[in-house]
């Protein structure tokens, strides 16, 4: 249980990190950077159908979708044309930042119960 959110914590660092220089126009990293967006997502996942099961449903229901829609709306900024992509690049960031948040809930429903 404790690797899956160290694997998060860790993992959505870099992501960012990864995340930021994209930004700054270092392409050749997309490929780490989805890869690790995708672990994140399955992470998560993961530890949401584990909440779901300890009876956390609500947050275990949030986990499902902000797993599902991280990933969505990062596609959606494909093909990188940086010029026309800063509200959809602030959405992601912003949810990116809510699923590292929303694991560490999850991480503690499943502890608790």
């Amino acid at each position: 249980m404790k690797a899956l959110i160290m694997l998060v914590r860790v993992c959505g660092l870099i992501s960012i990190v990864l995340g930021a220089m994209l930004w700054a126009g270092h392409e050749p990293l997309l490929g780490a950077h989805i890869g690790m967006g995708m672990l994140i997502s399955l992470l998560v996942f993961t530890l949401s159908v584990l909440a779901m099961v300890k009876k956390a449903l609500v947050p275990g229901a949030i986990g499902i979708v902000l797993s599902l829609l991280l990933p969505a709306v990062g596609f959606m900024q494909l093909p990188l044309t940086f010029h026309n992509l800063r509200m959809i690049q602030v959405i992601h960031l912003m949810v990116a930042l809510s699923i590292i948040g929303v694991a560490e809930r999850l991480y503690s429903a499943v502890r608790a119960r």
